[in-house]
């Protein structure tokens, strides 16, 4: 990928000057196609960045593509501006592989999934199956705008987690590392002070709490070790999915925290339901997907059910309504929607509505979360101020 800066003339004998980004015979040819002479031309080599295909390059050149084609512009000659206009390596080299089926005879949905399983980039199953509809009846741009509406949806979700989570976060970290340096440094100077004969005759109280800190600070390089090889252990373990396949019993067996996670669940899965019936997936098939974008195995089953309920002639209603954990709400609307053909709409609607809920259920738990953080490590540094104002209260005494 080379970057062009050229002159030229144009045949009425203006001069004219640009930069191209492609190949050289590509950049002549543009030229000619435009009437212009080339008369000077400086070439640049284009630096992209390195890292891997991520889900927000996938949205954002779904995106262009959905602006090039929404244009005029016809899919392949689409593509290959998206490659040459990219800044990323892996972004073009992507898109290439597409390019490529795409000039085999594929479709760009067929196309789309052969290349994220080549690039191990996970393309969502209902994401290949709306592009498959929006080709079968020529509207790309409805596929393209539902994907992105989606993309849009997961990633606000992600952000409102992350940012849930951050500030309690760090509040726990910087409070077990006041802990520790108050243990390891501060404690072990007051133990300096006093003799062998003054420790054996102080309160039980100052007495645990500085044999405490004189452990700490003796061990303290084990106790770091032991907390960076779990901390460790626990981040190979998310990556690895060892957390996925059981952290889902765990969530589910706390009340409070099963509630927020069930909001999560049926928001993800109501967005996803919407987006697939209004990009045109056929219903049984939306079900069908949604089971596996579910963790909660109880909703797994439930979307399974579901699909071979409907089959039957039942309404998804009428299924749902055999479950505790389906509100009854979603099951009264669920059934008028049946009714005026406005599932997708309602849905999607659904999963904006349960998106809310948890984002105002977290900031609930924060207003008590974060104070009671500070109120314990308050406590803490309480009982360690209590602790050493007795001992030296207590030696006082021996020596008054």
């Amino acid at each position: 990928m080379s970057l062009f800066i050229y002159e030229g003339v144009t045949k009425s004998g203006e001069k004219v000057t640009g930069k191209f980004i492609g190949s050289y015979q590509e950049l002549v040819n543009e030229l000619k196609r435009e009437g212009i002479l080339l008369t000077k031309i400086k070439e640049e080599t284009k630096k992209q960045k390195k890292g891997k295909f991520t889900t927000e390059d996938f949205a954002n050149t779904i995106e262009e593509l959905d602006y090039l084609v929404t244009s005029g512009v016809q899919l392949d000659k689409a593509i290959s501006i998206m490659i040459k206009n990219s800044s990323k390596q892996s972004v073009g080299e992507f898109w290439e592989t597409v390019l490529k089926k795409l000039k085999e005879g594929k479709t760009l949905s067929v196309a789309l999934k052969e290349t994220g399983i080549e690039k191990k980039f996970n393309i969502p199953e209902f994401y290949i199956n709306i592009i498959s509809v929006g080709e079968e009846i020529g509207d790309l741009h409805s596929a393209f705008k539902d994907i992105l509406e989606d993309l849009n949806f997961r990633e606000n979700l992600k952000k409102e987690i992350k940012s849930a989570t951050a500030y309690p976060a760090f509040l726990l970290i910087v409070s077990i590392l006041t802990v520790f340096f108050v243990s390891g440094f501060i404690l072990p100077k007051f133990s300096d002070i006093f003799t062998e004969k003054e420790l054996e005759k102080l309160p039980a109280i100052s007495k645990i709490t500085l044999d405490f800190g004189k452990f700490v600070n003796e061990h303290i390089d084990i106790i770091f070790i032991g907390l960076f090889i779990t901390f460790g252990l626990l981040i190979y373990m998310f990556s690895s999915g060892f957390f996925s396949k059981n952290l889902s019993k765990i969530i589910y067996s706390i009340p409070l925290v099963k509630n927020i996670a069930l909001k999560v669940e049926l928001s993800n899965i109501f967005s996803s339901l919407g987006t697939m019936l209004e990009g045109g997936v056929e219903i049984s098939r939306a079900l069908k997907l949604s089971s596996k974008i579910a963790r909660n195995r109880t909703l797994q089953n439930i979307m399974n059910e579901t699909v071979n309920e409907i089959k039957k002639g039942k309404r998804i209603s009428n299924v749902w309504a055999r479950y505790d954990i389906i509100p009854d709400n979603v099951i009264s609307i669920v059934a008028v929607a049946e009714q005026s053909a406005k599932l997708g709409e309602v849905f999607k609607n659904l999963g904006k509505r349960y998106m809310e809920s948890f984002k105002n259920d977290v900031s609930r738990i924060l207003t008590y979360l974060e104070p009671a953080i500070i109120v314990i490590l308050g406590l803490f540094v309480a009982f360690i101020v209590v602790a050493i104002m007795l001992a030296v209260v207590s030696v006082s005494d021996i020596y008054g």
